[in-house]
């Protein structure tokens, strides 16, 4: 299993959902979406509740059952390139659901003009922090090392 691919391929990930964000944000700023804002009320109350319960089911998902999902690993007798395949899966979609959050709060923020997208990007942001993709995690977490 090689450690050092696998971090690398992740940090890729995990550094281009602050990209992402960050030209959501340009693009509200100074391209086409400047301006953009949605004010109906209830689209508003809508997108709000969305927001919110997106991050509280997508954040623990991500921190929580990507956690029981290694402890499955470690506890099974699985080859490596299995345990790799597995492991590269779940990560990627735990990268997704906080991509998922941070985007969206973001994005809420332009639309809605209210902060509540701007608390719901830093929360994401603010959990991803836990899940930076190293190679001494990925060996701790997997119990393989290079």
């Amino acid at each position: 299993m090689n450690t050092k691919k696998m971090s690398v391929k992740l940090m890729a990930m995990w550094i281009s959902m602050y990209i992402i964000a960050g030209i959501i944000a340009l693009l509200f700023e100074f391209g086409p979406l400047k301006g953009m804002a949605v004010t109906e009320p209830k689209v508003v109350y809508v997108l709000q509740v969305v927001g919110v319960l997106a991050a509280l089911a997508l954040i623990p998902l991500a921190l929580r059952g990507f956690k029981k999902m290694v402890d499955r690993l470690d506890e099974k007798e699985y080859p490596e390139e299995k345990i790799e395949k597995i492991y590269m899966t779940c990560s990627v979609l735990r990268l997704a659901a906080f991509s998922l959050v941070i985007e969206f709060g973001v994005m809420l923020y332009y639309l809605l003009n209210d902060t509540i997208g701007l608390y719901i990007a830093a929360i994401g942001a603010i959990c991803s922090m836990f899940t930076v993709p190293t190679k001494a995690g990925i060996e701790h977490e997997t119990g393989y090392f290079d």
